[in-house]
């Protein structure tokens, strides 16, 4: 049977988000594993493009990457608070698609598993697998859960 060191958790407050955490917490706790959650979100330098708006330009370009980060680790924090002490807890932000991003970070980190829900808060809430999930499945390097 695989032992399983460290599992990376994207989290996007869906409900079969919150299922994979749990479902993680279970495993980190049977193998001494350690979590981390994901937390990303969606690029907005197409927001940025529009020149003819340019003082709001130049606050969006300014300000909004870093308070997309603040209520990120926020999210993330309130996430940490819900998982037992006895499993540790680290996060992760990243800005960009939810896809790739994922993918990045588990190749950055190193990790044996991902545990993720099989569709999201996306406007494709109907599939079996969401769009986010199947990309991370075809293209991770490591073992991939999907929990309903």
């Amino acid at each position: 049977m695989t032992k399983y060191n460290s599992i990376l958790v994207p989290i996007d407050g869906s409900d079969n988000a919150k299922r994979a955490l749990e479902q993680a917490v279970d495993l980190a706790t049977t193998y001494g594993a350690s979590i981390t959650l994901a937390y990303v979100a969606h690029d907005i330098a197409p927001l940025a493009n529009f020149d003819q708006i340019s003082t709001a330009t130049e606050y969006v370009k300014e300000h909004l990457p870093q308070d997309m980060e603040k209520e990120g680790q926020v999210f993330l924090d309130g996430i940490a608070k819900t998982v037992p002490e006895s499993v540790p807890v680290k996060s992760v932000f990243a800005v960009g698609s939810p896809g790739p991003a994922i993918v990045e970070a588990a190749k950055d980190g190193n990790f044996d598993l991902i545990v993720m829900g099989s569709r999201g808060l996306g406007p494709l809430k109907g599939l079996f697998l969401g769009s986010v999930s199947s990309y991370v499945v075809t293209r991770a390097g490591c073992s991939v859960l999907i929990v309903k």
